[in-house]
């Protein structure tokens, strides 16, 4: 399964071949000076209203809505906050409603299965990674052959919802760049996703440093779930005080190394990781953290 997504709402594309050539991204990010950003921020805030309320408008239509208002016009603004800072990640606060998420995770507890995976060289330092499940796969079957399709099935809306979301948010971080000018209707294609469920456990607390997919994909997206108060009390489950959340080394402090910044992060929220950006799950010492990931490969747009 391939899935692309364009600039509007829910919009898919299926293709039975890729470009084995795709042009590549430079890494650095040209922040726009003070003028410029006065220049067009109203410009964009007013695009990105548009396009958040046609998505509510769209969403409102199933029994939980998916996306908080406001949310594209937040990305917009937050974006340009961070590109001055010369940072190349943004985390929106509870972006997803609580309810919906609420809404598939009855579903999520009776279909995880996690799943086995070495990788060579290992990730953050672990070879044998076994606290996730694979929704989807990247091209070869790696890092698995078996996608678990009920939960592709059950998470489809909340992915295309976050296709849409990542689009905006990646318009904006290299909107300067060439590559957006030349293809304004550039495609993202979902490369790998996976539900990751975090415990107290030996080898299971957190992730350590790392960039996704070894620096190798155009970005990815962290959507904190919901703590589980399913399989047993909120109370036991909680990991409230006891870690959890996510740290960046993004941008520049003082003395020129990169910053350090710390995220505590709740059900709803969503983190917009750029290419090759050092990052962590934070460990927990209590309770369970699950996690909806999904890495991403931008194309450039389909010819007419």
């Amino acid at each position: 399964r391939l899935h692309l997504v364009g600039t509007t709402v829910k919009q898919s594309y299926v293709a039975m071949t890729l470009q084995e050539n795709i042009p590549r991204l430079s890494n650095n990010i040209v922040a726009p000076t003070k003028r410029q950003s006065e220049i067009s921020i109203e410009k964009e805030m007013n695009q990105a209203k548009e396009e958040n309320d046609q998505y509510s408008k769209n969403s409102g239509e199933s029994k939980f809505s998916i996306v908080r208002s406001g949310v594209k016009e937040e990305i917009t603004k937050q974006v340009i906050r961070k590109k001055l800072s010369k940072q190349r990640h943004l985390l929106i606060k509870e972006a997803i409603h609580k309810e919906y998420l609420d809404s598939l995770f009855p579903s999520l507890l009776n279909n995880f299965k996690p799943q086995t995976v070495v990788y060579n060289g290992g990730i953050a330092k672990i070879k044998e990674w076994k606290i996730s499940c694979y929704l989807e796969v990247m091209q070869g079957g790696i890092p698995c052959t078996n996608p678990n399709y009920p939960l592709l099935d059950l998470f489809g809306d909340l992915l295309s919802t976050c296709n849409d979301l990542f689009v905006s948010w990646y318009r904006q971080q290299h909107g300067s760049k060439a590559f957006i000018r030349e293809n304004p209707n550039f495609q993202v294609k979902r490369l790998m996703t996976f539900i990751t469920r975090y415990t107290p456990a030996p080898g299971e607390q957190a992730l350590l440093k790392h960039v996704d997919g070894a620096g190798k994909v155009d970005g990815s997206v962290v959507v904190a779930l919901p703590i589980d108060r399913w399989s047993a009390s909120e109370e036991e489950n909680s990991f409230d005080g006891h870690g959890g959340g996510l740290t960046f080394w993004d941008g520049k402090d003082g003395s020129g190394k990169p910053q350090e910044l710390h995220y505590d992060t709740r059900a709803g929220d969503v983190a917009f990781i750029d290419r090759a950006v050092w990052h962590q799950a934070d460990p927990i010492t209590k309770g369970t953290r699950w996690a909806l990931v999904i890495f991403y490969s931008v194309l450039p747009e389909l010819a007419p």
